[in-house]
């Protein structure tokens, strides 16, 4: 390193491989916006109105859930795992065709 102090180096490598800054569920309400607005001109005069209040919608969500993951320390919501065993106060039932101890 090349005289920078280790708190920044390490800073600097976490933002290169960071989580992403919108999550999946944004960043499909922002092309589904951009889909909707890019429709309007294809559309019948008096149903345009439908394409702007999709189009509407879609960037109402998109703007709120870009805000949350941005705003949310950690990944996005939507790339959490859920926890790979519940904890529970019993075991799970033996497997199919073998009799219980």
């Amino acid at each position: 390193m090349s005289g920078e102090a280790p708190h920044q180096a390490g800073a600097r490598g976490r933002r290169a491989r960071g989580r992403p800054a919108i999550g999946r569920r944004a960043l499909f309400f922002w092309i589904a916006s951009l889909v909707c607005l890019g429709l309007v001109p294809a559309m019948p005069p008096e149903l345009r109105w439908v394409a702007w209040a999709t189009a509407g919608i879609g960037l109402f969500w998109a703007v709120l859930l870009s805000l949350e993951d941005l705003l949310t320390p950690g990944e996005p919501a939507d790339l959490r795992l859920p926890p790979v065993a519940p904890d529970v106060p019993f075991s799970p039932p033996p497997p199919p065709g073998k009799p219980r101890d």
